[in-house]
C-alpha cells in the first residue's frame, strides 16, 4: 500500500513549523555563549530593547519566580543530575547555550537587537574530552558533581576469574564512536500562544508530544490541563526531537508574559551548536575465549561524554546504560561485567539518537567477533555460529537481564550470507588482494531493545518516562475512521501503518482512515515516538481501539436496526444486514444523538503498557574497497537480513532499513562533531559537518525473516533502528578488515585511513 501521507508533502501543503504565521505573531531570537565554560558576570539588555520593532528581551533574571529550572526526575542509586537553567544565569558551560532571547516583529530586527546585547564573561578552564573530565583535580563543570560524573555504575554476572583462568586466549580491543548530530531536515521550531484563560498552547517539532507538556506545566507553575502541546508535521526527528529542550519552555513563558504569539524556528548553525549530539562513546573490552572461539567471559568499560547538562526527561543514563547492557549482544555469554561513566565536559548536552547506546554495544561486540576470529585463524560467520544465542533457547534472558521473547539469530545470519554469496566473496577478496588491492567484508549480527513498557523505565529509575502509549480511535461526522496517538509522525510513515491497523480492525478500507498529528489535548498520555514505539505500543493501542470501536459501531446500528449485531457487518461507508445495506450510514451513526445509538459514543481511547520490550535483530554484510592513494572507502556490496517481527508495510520497512544505513555509513565514513581542547565547536556548519548523500549510498539489498513478538498481539517488533545499528558495525568491520587493524576509531576518514596504511609499514603495527 503506497503511503497516504505522501500527498501533502509533496504539494507542499504539510504544515511544518515555519508553515505556521499566526497573524501578528512575534519572532524569537537567541544570543548564545560564544564560551564553553565562563562566568557570565552582567549582561545589559537595554539597547537592545531600544532597538527598531523590538518588543522585549528577557534574560534569566526576568524568569525569576515564575519560569523554573528544568528537571530530570531520576530514582537511579548514585545519580547526580544538575537543573539546567531555561537561561543561563551565573555560569556558562557550553558554546550555544542561550543567554538571552529578544522578540520583535520581525526575524531580522530580533537578531539584530540580539547583537546589540552587552555583555560581560570571565573565562573558566574547560573540560572537553574523556581525559580531561576524568583527570585528577580537573575543573568541575558543576560544583554539585563531584569528579564530573553524573553516574558510575557497575555490574558482574557469572564466575569471570574462572573464564579468564580457562581462556585459550585473551582478546582485548576498544570502539570509539564519535559524537554526531541528528541533523534533520527541519530542526527545531516552536511556536507558542496564550490560550485566554491562562494557559498556553504551543505547536512544537517534536517527538514527544505529552513529555512536552508536563515540562512546560512544571517550570511555569501551571496545572497540566492548562497546557497543549500539539505536534506540527516533523520533518526528521532521529531522537533528536525525543526529549524537551529548554526553548520550548521558554517560548510558552514568553507567550503568557507578553500576552501575544511568539515563534522561533532554528537555524542550522544553532541546530549543530545547540540542538543534542549523540554517541560520543568509548568502549574499551577484553573477552577470555575459548579455544573453538566461544566466549567464555567478557569485561568492559563504557566512557560516555554526556555533555554539560542531562535532557529531560531521559537524563545522562540513556546511552551509558544501554551501551553497557547490550555489549553481550545475540551471543550466550553468561560471565560478564562492566563499569560504565556518565560523564560531564563543557560539550553540548548528549541525547537521543537512532539506535541510542545499542550502535557503539554493537560495534564493540561485532569487532570483538572479527578479532577473536583473527586471533584463532577462524572465519568471521564461523565465530557468530558458535557463540549466538539458539532458537532452542527462546525466550531467553540475557546475563544483563534482556528477556529475548522470539528469534533465530542464526537463521537471520544465512539469509544474509546466501543473499550476499558469502563465499563468491570472500573469493574475490583473496583474489584482490594478491593484486595489492584494499578490499575488506564486513558482517554486523545485532539484537536490539524497543516499545519498552513502564517497569523497563521504572527499573532503570527513569520515572519521568510513562512507558505507555495511548491511541484514541473515533468515527468522525462525515462516516470516516480518525485515528490520534501519542505517537506523532516524523516521517516514518505511521500515517500509513496506522491507517492500515486501525482500518483492518474496524473493517474499512485504509485509504478512508485519518490519522491526525498528536495533540495533547485530543489523546491521552504517551511516551511519544522514539525506541521505535510507533509500530509496537502505538500500533497494539490502535489496534485495541479500532477493535472495540468497530464493536460499539455494530452495538450501535444494532440498536437501531433491532437485529443481532452478529448479523451486521461494516461496508464502504453503512452499515449492512447480512451482506445487503441496512440503510444505516456510518455518517447518521457519528452524528446522532448517543442515546439515539444505544447510549454508544463511538469514541474510543486505549493506553497500552508493554508487560516487556520486543526484540528485533537482524545481520548487516557488506563489501568494500579502499583507494590506498586517496583514503576514499567504495561500498560494492550490501546486503541486510532482518527480522521486525509482523511487517505491516513492506515497503516502508525496506525505506527504514536503507535510511539507517545511509546514517550509519555517514557515522563510519564522515561524520563527526569535532571540538577543540577549549571545547570550542570546530563543526559548527555542514562545510565541515558532512553528510551523505546518494553518491555515497550503496545499494541495499534487504531480506526480511518473521518471526512475531510474543509481547503483545499485533507481532510486530520495531524496525526504526536497525538498519543504523547493524550498518555501522558492518561497515567498521569491513574497512579493519581491509586494513588488517584491530579496534575502531570512527570515521574512517581519508587521512585517518592513509594514517592507517602508512603506520601498518611500521614494525609491530596492528
Amino acid at each position: 500500500m503506497p503511503r497516504l501521507e505522501d500527498g501533502p508533502l509533496l504539494r507542499g501543503t504539510a504544515r511544518f513549523i515555519d508553515d505556521l504565521k499566526p497573524e501578528g505573531h512575534l519572532h524569537v531570537a537567541f544570543l548564545r555563549s560564544p564560551l564553553a565554560h565562563a562566568h557570565l558576570k552582567s549582561i545589559d539588555l537595554g539597547a537592545a530593547r531600544r532597538a527598531p520593532g523590538v518588543i522585549a528581551a528577557f534574560s534569566a533574571a526576568d524568569l525569576e519566580g515564575s519560569c523554573e529550572p528544568m528537571r530530570v526526575h531520576l530514582t537511579t542509586p548514585g545519580v547526580v543530575v544538575p537543573e539546567w537553567p531555561v537561561l543561563a544565569r551565573d555560569r556558562l558551560r557550553y558554546v550555544g547555550e542561550g543567554i538571552a532571547a529578544v522578540a520583535a516583529r520581525s526575524r531580522y530586527q530580533a537578531e539584530d537587537a540580539v547583537e546589540r546585547i552587552e555583555v560581560e564573561y570571565d573565562p573558566l578552564p574547560a573540560v572537553s574530552t574523556f581525559e580531561d573530565a576524568m583527570a585528577p583535580g580537573t575543573q568541575l563543570v558543576h560544583d554539585a558533581v563531584p569528579r564530573n560524573q553524573y553516574h558510575f555504575g557497575h555490574f558482574a554476572v557469572g564466575d569471570l576469574e574462572a573464564a579468564f583462568a580457562n581462556a585459550v586466549a585473551v582478546v582485548e580491543g576498544e570502539v570509539r564512536h564519535p559524537r554526531v548530530a541528528g541533523a534533520p531536515m527541519e530542526g527545531r521550531g516552536v511556536v507558542a500562544s496564550p490560550d485566554g484563560s491562562g494557559g498556553v498552547m504551543a505547536w512544537t517539532s517534536t517527538q514527544a508530544p505529552h513529555a512536552v507538556g508536563e515540562a512546560i506545566a512544571e517550570c511555569l507553575h501551571l496545572a497540566p490541563e492548562k497546557v497543549r502541546v500539539i505536534a506540527s508535521d516533523v520533518g526528521g526527528g532521529f531522537g533528536v526531537k525525543a526529549h524537551v529542550y529548554v526553548e520550548e519552555i521558554l517560548l510558552a513563558w514568553m507567550a503568557r508574559r507578553l500576552g501575544q504569539t511568539v515563534k522561533w524556528v532554528e537555524d542550522r548553525s544553532e541546530h549543530l551548536q545547540s540542538a543534542n549530539h549523540a554517541r560520543d562513546q568509548l568502549v574499551k573490552f577484553s573477552a577470555a575465549v575459548g579455544g573453538d572461539g566461544r566466549v567464555l567471559g567478557l569485561r568492559a568499560m563504557v566512557l560516555s561524554n554526556i555533555g554539560a547538562y542531562a535532557i529531560r526527561p531521559h537524563g545522562p543514563l540513556l546511552d551509558p546504560m544501554t551501551c553497557a547492557g547490550l555489549i553481550p549482544g545475540p551471543y550466550d555469554i553468561r560471565a560478564y561485567e562492566y563499569d560504565s561513566y556518565a560523564l560531564v565536559t563543557n560539550r553540548c548536552p548528549e541525547g537521543p539518537y537512532r539506535g541510542v547506546g545499542m550502535v557503539t554495544a554493537v560495534l564493540a561486540h561485532e569487532r570483538m567477533m572479527d578479532m577473536i576470529a583473527a586471533r584463532l585463524g577462524l572465519d568471521p560467520a564461523e565465530v557468530r555460529r558458535r557463540n549466538f544465542v539458539r532458537s532452542e533457547q527462546m525466550p531467553y534472558t540475557s546475563s544483563t537481564g534482556h528477556p529475548f521473547e522470539s528469534g533465530n539469530y542464526t537463521a537471520a545470519l544465512e539469509l544474509a550470507l546466501s543473499a550476499f554469496d558469502y563465499s563468491r566473496a570472500r573469493e574475490e577478496q583473496s583474489r584482490a588482494r594478491a593484486e595489492g588491492r584494499l578490499v575488506g567484508i564486513g558482517l554486523g549480527s545485532y539484537v536490539e531493545f524497543t516499545g519498552a513498557g513502564s517497569s523497563t523505565f521504572v527499573g532503570r529509575g527513569m520515572v519521568g518516562i510513562p512507558g505507555v502509549d495511548s491511541a484514541r480511535v473515533w468515527l468522525e461526522e462525515d462516516g470516516r475512521v480518525h485515528v490520534q496517538t501519542s505517537c506523532p509522525s516524523i516521517g516514518q510513515g505511521v500515517h500509513t501503518t496506522f491507517a492500515q491497523v486501525a482500518g483492518a480492525a474496524v473493517g474499512v478500507d485504509p485509504s478512508s482512515v485519518v490519522v491526525e498529528q498528536t495533540d495533547t489535548g485530543k489523546v491521552a498520555n504517551g511516551t511519544g515516538s522514539f525506541q521505535s514505539r510507533s509500530s509496537v505500543v502505538a500500533a497494539t493501542s490502535a489496534h485495541r481501539a479500532a477493535k472495540q470501536l468497530r464493536a460499539e459501531i455494530l452495538e450501535a446500528a444494532a440498536w437501531r436496526l433491532d437485529h443481532p449485531p452478529e448479523r451486521l457487518s461494516i461496508g464502504a461507508g453503512n452499515v449492512t444486514i447480512d451482506g445487503r445495506p441496512s440503510g444505516v450510514t456510518l455518517a447518521q451513526l457519528a452524528t446522532a444523538d448517543p442515546a439515539d445509538n444505544g447510549g454508544h459514543r463511538l469514541d474510543v481511547s486505549v493506553t497500552y503498557d508493554p508487560v516487556q520490550a520486543s526484540h528485533p535483530y537482524g545481520t548487516h554484510a557488506c563489501m568494500i574497497e579502499i583507494d590506498s592513494g586517496s583514503g576514499a572507502v567504495e561500498v560494492q556490496q550490501f546486503v541486510v537480513a532482518e527480522d521486525c517481527g509482523t511487517v505491516i508495510n513492506p515497503a516502508i520497512v525496506d525505506g527504514q532499513v536503507v535510511g539507517g544505513v545511509a546514517q550509519g555509513l555517514g557515522a563510519v565514513l564522515l561524520e563527526e562533531v569535532s571540538y577543540g581542547s577549549d571545547a570550542q565547536l570546530l563543526s559548527g556548519s555542514f562545510m565541515d559537518y558532512l553528510l551523505p548523500t546518494a553518491g555515497e549510498m550503496p545499494a541495499v539489498e534487504v531480506r526480511h525473516l518473521v518471526t512475531p513478538s510474543t509481547v503483545h498481539e499485533l507481532g510486530t517488533k520495531g524496525i526504526g533502528e536497525g538498519g543504523v545499528i547493524g550498518s555501522t558495525a558492518a561497515l567498521a568491520n569491513a574497512i579493519a578488515d581491509a586494513l588488517s587493524v584491530d579496534g575502531a576509531t570512527l570515521p574512517y576518514t581519508p587521512d585517518r585511513i592513509l594514517s592507517l596504511i602508512e603506520s601498518a609499514t611500521e614494525p609491530g603495527f596492528k
